[in-house]
């Protein structure tokens, strides 16, 4: 089968090399003249690494990557409110929870497609659906044809104007990231630390134990009507919390700082429209309150490759059937427990002291993680 992918992020190279894998005939499009690898850090559940591990064929990726073993929810005074394993009991994942700098996740993968797939500077502008085809019309004049086209290009994705109304909206929460070389008593070797304040939360994994390389994470609420804090102006903001915390953002360089709106969509049920296809942050956008993300998208990534070679039909609208199936409902549910956590981290002023609502949110999850793709 011929597809275009429209979006060279991880969930598009993702898609690109497990449809390649499978012996599908691959070609990704990005509009950007360069590849998409900015960013800070990226978190990938065991759910998600066992797909990576599936895809890159060996172990080695591991190395590039810090493994997590817990989530730690901590009031501003750094005390202990709340710790879940990520290796939750009765799960048996055989893979563990890695934390990536983006940078190095994103080129494994690209190396691993090989040259020649990406074609950059290539904007797609519109999608056309025959019967037998879906055309790309690419920069507003060049067209081709494929047998499927697959949006992964992201929160504004031009692939979802074709298959579903749904429009992505501002989640009232601005968010700063950054990575430094950094150490403290404060911070744990294995452990995502969630931080809660009245007026933010922290967020801080491990990249990497031996150089000492973090990651962090600041969100906040956020008028958009109103310019975006400045560092001196956030740090202030988080006023109370453990000082090496405020020293890890002070000392972190301007350049490794990443400061945007965090959007989301609600999914819906729609999926597919004739023979485009959405997956990952293109059809259900979600804030990162537990770094689940980019784990849907590679979920996605595996469903849509089951469905696509298991297919006996010449008609491709069985598999894509199928596909939708599988992921919406638990896309939705997945997304709405999100929303109540990030209405529990960053709405309720410190509320996560309210042990119950969180430990309640938090075992829905881990049901939830039952059903996963692999």
């Amino acid at each position: 089968m011929k597809v275009g992918i429209v979006g060279a992020g991880l969930n598009g190279l993702a898609c690109a090399l497990l449809l390649k894998k499978f012996g599908h005939d691959i070609t990704v499009f990005e509009r950007s003249e360069e590849p998409r690898d900015s960013g800070t850090g990226i978190y990938v559940w065991p759910q998600g690494v066992q797909i990576l591990r599936f895809i890159l064929g060996d172990n080695d990726f591991l190395d590039s990557g810090q493994p997590i073993d817990s989530l730690v929810t901590l009031n501003r005074h750094g005390q202990e409110i709340h710790r879940q394993l990520v290796q939750m009991p009765g799960h048996d994942f055989p893979a563990p929870a890695v934390m990536f700098e983006r940078k190095r996740l994103f080129n494994l993968l690209k190396e691993e497609l090989g040259e020649g797939v990406i074609r950059y500077g290539t904007a797609c502008t519109d999608v056309i659906n025959t019967q037998e085809k879906a055309i790309i019309e690419i920069n507003g004049s060049a067209r081709e044809e494929f047998d499927l086209v697959v949006g992964t290009d992201g929160i504004s994705s031009k692939v979802r104007e074709y298959v579903n109304d749904n429009k992505p909206h501002y989640t009232g929460v601005i968010a700063s990231r950054g990575v430094v070389r950094f150490d403290s008593d404060v911070l744990e070797d294995k452990a995502c630390q969630i931080f809660a304040h009245d007026q933010a939360r922290l967020v801080t994994y491990p990249l990497d134990n031996d150089t000492r390389f973090r990651y962090w994470f600041v969100a906040y609420q956020h008028d958009l009507n109103q310019p975006t804090l400045e560092r001196a102006e956030m740090v202030e903001r988080l006023e109370g919390l453990p000082s090496p915390l405020l020293t890890m953002i002070e000392k972190t360089q301007d350049e490794n700082i990443l400061t945007l709106p965090l959007n989301a969509i609600t999914p819906g049920h729609k999926w597919y429209n004739g023979r485009c296809v959405l997956l990952g942050d293109s059809i259900h956008g979600m804030l990162p309150t537990l770094g689940y993300g980019l784990t849907l998208g590679l979920e996605n990534c595996f469903m849509l490759a089951q469905a696509l070679t298991g297919n006996c039909f010449k008609d491709i609208q069985p598999a894509l059937q199928r596909y939708q199936t599988r992921v919406a409902q638990r896309s939705c549910q997945l997304i709405e427990v999100m929303e109540q956590l990030t209405d529990l981290f960053y709405f309720q002023k410190e509320s996560v002291k309210n042990q119950e609502r969180l430990g309640n949110a938090m075992a829905r999850f881990h049901d939830l993680a039952k059903t996963t793709a692999f």
